[in-house]
């Protein structure tokens, strides 16, 4: 890969190109879709929170399973 889409700052992946910040704002968009979804069809805050926090997870991992793949290897 010529031009890496994310740049690794400690355990984060920042974009680094325009690939980079339309997957942010996708995830971004999704999770507040999802916040919005479950909390429609909750009765609780604490249901509300229980089931978003499972798929925050969830987006976050497939964002930084993203960010690995499409970022540039560290030199040592």
């Amino acid at each position: 890969m010529k031009f890496p889409w994310f740049k690794r700052v400690g355990i984060f992946y920042i974009p680094a190109s325009i690939f980079g910040w339309m997957i942010l704002v996708a995830g971004l968009i999704y999770a507040i879709y999802n916040f919005i979804d479950i909390d429609r069809r909750s009765h609780s805050v604490s249901d509300t929170l229980m089931n978003y926090v499972f798929r925050l997870l969830i987006i976050g991992a497939f964002y930084s399973l993203i960010g690995y793949f499409t970022s540039r290897a560290q030199k040592k």
